[in-house]
């Protein structure tokens, strides 16, 4: 499996673009569909939506159905990287990939952070083993 995520994550960062939306749900499932913890990960972007060498960070790894995260610590990580665009992405274990209250919340105050320092969220991905929510695709970005 790690080699698998690996290899798709160097094959993502030398010639695709994830503005695709097939190959960006694709990208996260197979990364983040069939883990037992909730973890959050950020893909950092070029301008063209490439991914940047390096790319992808798990910012967080929770418990069964949670995990923190914090809108200063990831904006400090797409400085750093000098990422122009970022995609949010985190898996709920339960099957259940419908946002939460607190996933919406917190989606909104990631947005308005990197709106304020001149960086595209282009979206939040929610996975499961078989399923994806698109926060751009359902209109809530």
């Amino acid at each position: 499996r790690e080699a698998a995520n690996l290899y798709l994550q160097q094959k993502a960062e030398a010639e695709t673009s994830l503005a695709s939306q097939d190959v960006l749900y694709d990208f996260w499932r197979s990364r983040l569909g069939g883990l037992k913890d909730e973890v959050f990960e950020v893909a950092y972007l070029d301008a063209g939506y490439r991914l940047i060498r390096n790319g992808v960070e798990r910012l967080e790894e929770g418990t069964t159905d949670r995990a923190a995260v914090y809108p200063r610590r990831v904006m400090e990580a797409a400085l750093r990287r000098k990422a122009a665009i970022l995609v949010f992405a985190h898996n709920h274990t339960n099957g259940n990939v419908n946002p939460s209250e607190q996933d919406k919340l917190l989606t909104k105050a990631l947005v308005l952070a990197a709106t304020t320092i001149h960086i595209k969220v282009y979206d939040h991905v929610i996975v499961s083993k078989n399923e994806v929510f698109s926060f751009r695709k359902e209109g809530l970005l």
